[in-house]
């Protein structure tokens, strides 16, 4: 039976923000975190520490030190515009000689008008002895005109559990030799090829079909490496068009969103996966969230964002960057409310995410399959594989 002694080790961050009237700039700011960790005495106790000295994102405008295993400060100074953002990467490890753990994190924010904060976890659960990444990021998201506080509490809980076998960071990162399950992906293996057995974007192989998008909960997300290939094989009855290489979807926001979402149209592309379900197209929170979690950034997609043509696996998000066969970019899921034209949030070939309609031009669609945990799956080459 597991076991659920809990440690939590409870991080304290005060941010004073203190601006002069009219300005953008920051000054003297402070960001204290300070904590104890504490376990139950037990066969399976476990101990979570600060591990080795933190890395900043930029010397020059943060600094973090780590005062002992329990005990960590950050110090924020000189931001000057709004959207500008710093981090500190500390390194937690699991120093319990006999239980793994698993570790959750959550950031809470009193002045979310001016001042965001985001805490991440590189991994979840840690073995005996094995460790991880904590990375804080701070960011300034409006010009205030007067002074600011913020306080913001991160909390990092550790619980013991027992495992019936070595769940190591090799099994994800190398696990050639391993038989595993898609739960053993992280948000660390975004980008990264998934097969599922079908050949849909056209080449030889099925191995560069799919590619991971997001791991949220129990559950693995897999994005269409391109979009839908024109063909009468899938989603017949969804209101697919030929026009040039790729489907494109017609209607108003209303039908396009209601065929994108119905399982049933799209469900061929499980490819008989037990648990696998399928949409039309990822929702704009999936891809923002995956796309601020690969890159370390806190884009909102209501504010139609521009994506980074230079950050890495960036044709995740956006596969052609010109108008390719007639295609202007593809659909998500999510109606914008914003726009009078009550449209679809898209994202085009720009990288932009914007709102179009079915008279805005010819938009695709990339299909999104939602695996669950416990598939069971290999790593070969670089490809997750689902027997």
């Amino acid at each position: 039976m597991k076991k659920t002694n809990k440690m939590i080790l409870a991080i304290m961050i005060l941010a004073i923000l203190l601006l002069g009237v009219g300005y953008a700039s920051i000054q003297n700011i402070t960001l204290n975190i300070t904590g104890t960790a504490t376990a139950e005495p037990s066969q399976y106790n476990s101990e979570a520490v600060f591990l080795e000295e933190p890395i900043v994102s930029d010397e020059n405008y943060i600094t973090a030190v780590i005062i002992d295993e329990t005990t960590a400060q950050i110090n924020v100074s000189g931001l000057t515009e709004k959207g500008q953002n710093v981090s500190a990467i500390y390194t937690v490890q699991n120093t319990s000689e006999d239980s793994a753990v698993d570790l959750s994190a959550s950031a809470t924010n009193d002045n979310v008008e001016y001042f965001s904060v985001s805490s991440e976890l590189e991994k979840t659960t840690l073995d005996v002895g094995e460790t991880t990444s904590l990375t804080i990021t701070a960011e300034l998201i409006e010009t205030p005109t007067e002074n600011v506080n913020s306080t913001i509490e991160v909390q990092l809980t550790s619980t013991p559990v027992e495992t019936e076998g070595d769940i190591s960071q090799d099994s994800t990162q190398n696990p050639e030799e391993n038989t595993i399950t898609i739960g053993d992906i992280t948000n660390n293996n975004i980008g990264e090829y998934i097969d599922l057995g079908n050949n849909i974007v056209g080449t030889e192989s099925t191995s560069d079909d799919w590619r991971i998008l997001y791991k949220e909960d129990d559950k693995v997300y897999a994005i269409l490496a391109d979009y839908l290939p024109n063909s009468t094989n899938y989603a017949t009855n969804a209101g697919l068009e030929t026009i040039g290489e790729f489907a494109i979807l017609l209607g108003n926001s209303e039908e396009i969103i209601s065929n994108l979402t119905n399982n049933l149209l799209w469900s061929d592309l499980a490819n008989g996966i037990n648990g696998v379900t399928v949409t039309g197209s990822p929702t704009a929170d999936l891809l923002m969230n995956s796309y601020n979690t690969k890159n370390g950034t806190n884009l909102v997609y209501t504010d139609y964002p521009e994506l980074d043509n230079s950050t890495v696996d960036y044709d995740l998000y956006v596969p052609h960057t010109t108008i390719y066969q007639d295609c202007y970019g593809y659909f998500s899921t999510t109606q914008d409310l914003k726009s009078y034209i009550k449209g679809v949030i898209t994202v085009y070939h720009s990288g932009t995410f914007s709102s179009a309609n079915y008279m805005s031009g010819n938009f695709s669609i990339r299909p999104v399959v939602e695996i669950p945990s416990n598939v069971v799956c290999n790593y070969a080459n670089g490809v997750w594989v689902i027997d």
